[in-house]
C-alpha cells in the first residue's frame, strides 16, 4: 500500500499500464487490466446519462449518475493504492445499484435487467479461481439485485399465475447457472492459459540468463583461446627462429671441422695420423647428424615441415650419398653397392632434399650396426604411369639384425632395439622416426624385415613425378676426374665473412686449380665485380654491412649484361625451405648447404659450368 493517496497515476491507469506500487505488483495484469477497461467505459456510460437527465431536469438521477461517474473514476485509483479486492467488489456493487436505478426508470420494457448477466461475468473475470469466495460474492450481489429489482420494484411476486411463476423460476435459474458454468469455465480456460503463459515466461527468462551466462562464458573462453593462439604464435614463431638461429650457427662451425678434415684425408696423412683424422671425420658427421636429427624433429612436431616439388636426377643423388658414406665404409671394411634397375625414370620431380635425407639416415643405420659384409641400395620401380611413378628404395645390410619383439618399436622416438644398442652404438634415436614421418608425410610408407644375427632390409616406397630424361646418362653425363677438369682455370670469387669457412673453401678451390679472389662482404663483392669479371660467384647469405641478398639483386641491375648474368651459389648454414625461396627470388642460381659436401659442391659446380657452355 502506498503511503499517500494521488490523482496523479490516473493517466496510466487510462493508457492500460501496469499497477505498481514502487516495486510491488498490486494485482494481475489481466484482472486488472478489465478493472481499469470496464470501471473507465463505466464512468463514461454515466457521464451520458447524466447530461440526459440533466437536459429532461432530473436533478436527483443526475446527482446519482453524476456520483457513479466519480466513483467509477475513483475505483481504479483506490485499486492502485492497494485496496485491489474491495475495489473490485466496489465495481460490481455500482454496476448491479446502476443497472437497478435504471430498470426502474425505463421499466419493464427496456429489459435493462439483462444486463445482470454480464455483471455475473465480471466477477468470474475479475477475482480468479485462488478467490473464489470473492466471486461468489460477486455474483451473489447480481443475483441479489436482481431479486430486488423483481420483487420490489416491479412487484412481479403477486403474479396469479403459480406455475407460469415456477417456470420462469426455472428458466430464471437455469439461465443464472449456465452463465456461472459458461464464464467459469472460460475463466478457468483464461487462468489456465495465463498460468502457462506465465511458466513459460519464466522459463524463457530463466533459459535467457542461462544463455546469457553461457555466452558471457563462451566469450571469456574465445578471449583466452585468442590470447592462448597469440601466445602460441609468438611461441611458435620464437621457436623458428631458435632453430633456424642454431641450425646456422652450428652449422657454420661444422663446415670447417668436416671441410678441414676432409682436406686433411685428401692430403696422403702418416699412418698414425689417419686414425685420428678418421675419428675427426666421423665425430663431426655423427654430431652433425644428431643435431640435424634434433632439428628435424622438432620441426615435424610443431607441424612446419614443407615439401618441394622439383625436378632432380636420381641416378647424381645417389652417386652423392654413396660418395659420403664412402670413407666410413672403407675404413669399417664394408662394401657399398648400388643398382638402379632398368625401369627406373632418371629424371623425377618430387622433394630431393627429403628423399636424401631419408636415405641418408638409413644408410647411416645401416653402416653403424654393420661390421662386416656390405650394405646396398637397390632401387626399383613398381608401378608406372606416363607422368607418375612408384619407386621402390630397399637398403640391406649384413649388420646386427633386430629382435622380432623389438621390431615393431624401432620408428618410435628415442627408441633403439635395446638399451645394450644404445650404449655400444650410441644416437638418439631419432633417425628412423624421421625417416618414417617423411615419408608417411609424402603419401609413402616404411617396413622392415630383419632377422637378428643376419642383417635387416628397410623398404621405402615413394610416388614421384616423371620429367623429361636430359638424357646425361646414370652418372650425370660426367665424372667426377671430368668435373674437376672442367673447374680448372675458372675465376671464382668468394663472399664470405668467417675466415675459418674462407681458408676451407679457398683450400678446397685450389685444389681443383680454381683462381679465387675472396671478398668479406656482399658490398665488396658487389665493388669486386663491377672492377672485374667472373666466372663464378659464391655468395655467403647472412654477412655485415650487406648480406648476399642485397648484393645478388644489385649484381642483378647492373649495365654489363655479361656481370648481371653471372651464375651465383648461394652459401648457406640455415637448410630451410623459406631460405631457399629466398634464394632464388633474390635472383641466385643455386645453393649449397653448410657444412657442404666436397662432391655435391664439386657436382653443382661443374653443372654450372656445363650449363652455362
Amino acid at each position: 500500500m502506498s503511503k499517500k493517496f494521488s490523482l496523479t497515476g490516473i493517466s496510466d491507469i487510462a493508457l492500460g499500464k501496469d499497477l505498481r506500487a514502487e516495486n510491488e505488483v498490486i494485482g494481475s495484469k489481466a484482472s486488472m487490466s478489465i478493472l481499469n477497461s470496464v470501471s473507465f467505459f463505466l464512468a463514461g456510460v454515466s457521464i451520458l446519462f447524466l447530461v440526459a437527465f440533466q437536459i429532461n431536469e432530473s436533478v436527483s438521477l443526475t446527482w446519482f449518475f453524476l456520483s457513479e461517474a466519480i466513483a467509477f473514476l475513483l475505483i481504479p485509483l483506490l485499486a492502485r493504492q492497494g485496496f485491489e479486492k474491495a475495489s473490485k467488489i466496489l465495481l460490481i456493487a455500482y454496476a448491479d445499484i446502476g443497472i437497478i436505478i435504471l430498470s426502474s426508470v425505463f421499466g419493464d420494457d427496456a429489459m435493462i435487467q439483462a444486463f445482470f448477466i454480464p455483471a455475473m461475468g465480471l466477477s468470474i473475470l475479475l477475482f480468479d479461481n485462488t478467490q473464489i469466495h470473492l466471486r461468489n460474492l460477486g455474483i451473489l450481489l447480481s443475483i441479489l439485485s436482481y431479486f430486488i429489482l423483481d420483487y420490489i420494484i416491479f412487484e412481479r411476486i403477486n403474479m396469479s399465475a403459480s406455475g407460469f411463476s415456477l417456470v420462469r423460476w426455472a428458466v430464471l435459474t437455469g439461465s443464472f447457472v449456465t452463465t456461472w458454468l459458461i464464464f467459469n469455465t472460460f475463466s478457468q480456460f483464461k487462468e489456465n492459459a495465463e498460468q502457462q503463459t506465465l511458466e513459460l515466461l519464466k522459463k524463457e527468462k530463466e533459459l535467457n540468463e542461462e544463455l546469457s551466462v553461457k555466452k558471457e562464458k563462451l566469450e571469456n573462453y574465445i578471449n583466452q583461446l585468442e590470447e592462448t593462439t597469440t601466445e602460441l604464435e609468438k611461441s611458435t614463431k620464437a621457436k623458428s627462429e631458435f632453430l633456424a638461429t642454431m641450425s646456422h650457427e652450428i652449422r657454420t662451425p661444422m663446415n670447417a671441422i668436416l671441410g678441414m678434415t676432409h682436406l686433411l684425408k685428401q692430403d696422403d696423412p702418416r699412418k698414425d695420423q689417419l686414425e685420428p683424422i678418421n675419428i675427426l671425420d666421423f665425430s663431426g658427421k655423427t654430431l652433425l647428424s644428431l643435431i640435424d636429427d634434433v632439428l628435424d624433429f622438432s620441426k615435424i612436431e610443431a607441424g612446419r615441415i614443407e615439401f618441394e616439388n622439383i625436378e632432380f636426377d636420381l641416378s647424381n643423388l645417389v652417386n652423392v650419398i654413396l660418395e659420403s658414406f664412402r670413407t666410413t665404409a672403407k675404413n669399417k671394411g664394408i662394401s657399398l653397392e648400388i643398382e638402379i634397375n632398368d625401369n627406373v625414370p632418371n629424371r623425377l620431380i618430387g622433394d630431393p632434399a627429403r628423399l636424401t635425407q631419408i636415405l641418408n639416415n638409413l644408410f647411416s643405420n645401416a653402416l653403424k650396426f654393420t661390421e662386416e659384409g656390405e650394405v646396398k641400395l637397390e632401387v626399383s620401380a613398381t608401378e608406372k604411369a606416363p607422368d607418375l611413378a612408384k619407386l621402390q628404395f630397399l637398403i640391406t645390410d649384413t649388420g646386427i639384425g633386430i629382435d622380432k619383439d623389438r621390431i615393431d618399436t624401432i620408428f618410435e622416438s628415442f627408441t633403439q632395439a635395446s638399451q645394450n644398442t644404445k650404449r655400444l652404438f650410441g644416437g638418439t634415436g631419432l633417425g628412423l622416426t624421421i625417416s618414417k614421418q617423411l615419408t608417411e608425410l609424402q603419401g609413402g610408407q616404411i617396413t622392415v624385415e630383419s632377422e637378428e644375427g643376419v642383417g635387416s632390409t628397410f623398404i621405402v616406397e615413394l610416388d614421384f613425378g616423371i620429367a623429361e630424361d636430359v638424357d646425361l646418362g646414370k652418372n650425370g653425363g660426367h665424372n667426377k676426374d671430368h668435373d674437376v677438369s672442367l673447374l680448372k682455370g675458372m675465376k671464382i670469387l668468394l663472399a664470405e665473412d668467417n675466415l675459418v669457412n674462407q681458408k676451407v673453401m679457398k683450400r678446397f678451390l685450389e685444389r681443383w686449380e680454381v683462381d679465387m679472389k675472396v671478398v668479406n662482404n656482399g658490398k665488396e663483392a658487389v665493388d669486386a665485380i663491377e672492377e672485374c669479371n667472373f666466372d663464378m660467384i659464391l655468395m655467403d647469405l647472412q654477412m655485415p654491412e650487406m648480406d648476399g641478398y642485397e648484393a645478388t639483386e644489385r649484381i642483378r641491375k647492373l649495365d654489363d649484361p655479361y656481370k648481371r648474368k653471372v651464375p651465383i651459389v648461394a652459401l648457406t648454414a640455415a637448410a630451410l625451405k623459406e631460405v631457399r625461396e629466398h634464394v632464388y627470388a633474390a635472383g641466385m642460381n643455386d645453393f649449397v648447404t653448410k657444412p657442404f659436401n666436397p662432391a655435391e659442391l664439386e657436382q653443382k659446380l661443374a653443372q654450372i659450368v656445363l650449363n652455362k657452355a
